[in-house]
């Protein structure tokens, strides 16, 4: 008598195709990058006023180094942009950090610019001549900002985000994710000449506390956003990416007056958006970046600056052969590397 095996219920398993991993291979990156921040000071009383100061962007080669969860790069050369004469010279410095895990990741910055011009003079003086006259020049105004934050990605099993940032894997299907953080902000904004950024020709329109000459500032925002990539053809992809937060502002800011005046856990917003268009290879891979934070001001507080950061970088690079991480010590081993 034959018996006839009885059939086995069909399992259920998730499709594993959306991501391929290179994290045991190094990468080497090259990117020119154009790095902008800009400060706009308003009349709280008079929306429509606004100052606005930049510096003369130059273009840096930056290096970098990928593998693991750990990503450095440093700024190597800067290349020297044009019209100083009239908009000034202005020094960057930048150094980046990021730690890139598949579910929760965390990144890091310090930037440091020095060198700031009006980029708006006929607000100040109504015959000013855009072909031949100088910007006004703040030579003296530095600011320095350190950001860090940390995410949580609620669908890593379909979505990488280190193959969009930094290529340490790749995508090989379209999809998105939710996104959930925390980020933190300090920066300071201070000139060595103890002179306002407030014009003598516009200074009547600002009360003498709201004509800042110095300012720290922190931020903690709360985050929450979206982020895609669409691939095509396998290796290329666009990535949008935009997250909107709530920002817990606390700052301290130096006037004419002399005085110093703090303004505590004030509500203010902040957004960041990042457009990648991209190739990933076996081996190579290159693209174009766009990336821009923004804290929002407050009309309550009296001095009323926004700041804005933005990169755009083209970026080049090149994935190593794979590290046999067997012969690595112990200590390497339990750190993941």
């Amino acid at each position: 008598m034959a018996f006839k095996a009885q059939e086995q219920p069909r399992k259920w398993t998730r499709d594993t195709n959306y991501v391929t991993s290179f994290t045991d291979q190094p990468h080497i990156t090259f990117e020119l990058a154009k790095r902008n921040q800009r400060i706009d000071i308003r009349n709280p009383l008079l929306d429509t006023f606004l100052l606005r100061y930049e510096p003369n962007s130059k273009t840096n080669l930056i290096g970098s180094i990928d593998y693991r969860w750990l990503s450095l790069s440093l700024g190597l050369v800067t290349i020297q942009s044009g019209d100083s004469y009239r908009k000034g010279s202005s020094t960057q410095f930048s150094l980046r950090a990021s730690f890139n895990g598949r579910r929760i990741w965390n990144s890091n910055f310090i930037q440091v610019i020095k060198g700031y011009y009006l980029t708006n003079p006929l607000m100040v003086d109504p015959y000013w001549n855009p072909l031949v006259d100088q910007y006004p020049l703040r030579p003296d105004l530095t600011t320095t900002s350190v950001f860090s934050n940390v995410f949580y990605c609620f669908n890593p099993e379909k979505f990488s985000y280190r193959a969009a940032l930094w290529q340490l894997d790749r995508q090989e299907k379209s999809a998105g994710s939710f996104l959930a953080g925390l980020s933190l902000r300090v920066h300071r904004m201070e000139g060595d000449t103890g002179k306002s950024l407030i014009p003598n020709q516009v200074k009547n329109l600002f009360k003498p506390e709201d004509r800042i000459i110095a300012q720290a500032v922190t931020n903690f925002n709360f985050n929450v956003g979206y982020v895609h990539t669409f691939v095509v053809k396998h290796s290329w992809f666009l990535t949008l990416y935009l997250v909107p937060g709530i920002s817990i502002q606390n700052s301290y800011y130096l006037s004419e007056d002399k005085q110093i005046r703090n303004q505590q856990n004030k509500v203010t917003g902040s957004s960041e958006f990042r457009f990648i268009l991209g190739y990933n290879g076996d081996r190579w891979y290159s693209g174009l970046s766009s990336y821009s934070i923004s804290f929002s001001g407050n009309r309550e507080l009296g001095v009323w600056v926004d700041d804005n950061y933005n990169w755009f970088r083209f970026f080049v690079g090149y994935r190593l052969r794979k590290v046999d991480r067997s012969r690595h010590p112990d200590w390497r081993q339990k750190i993941g590397l």
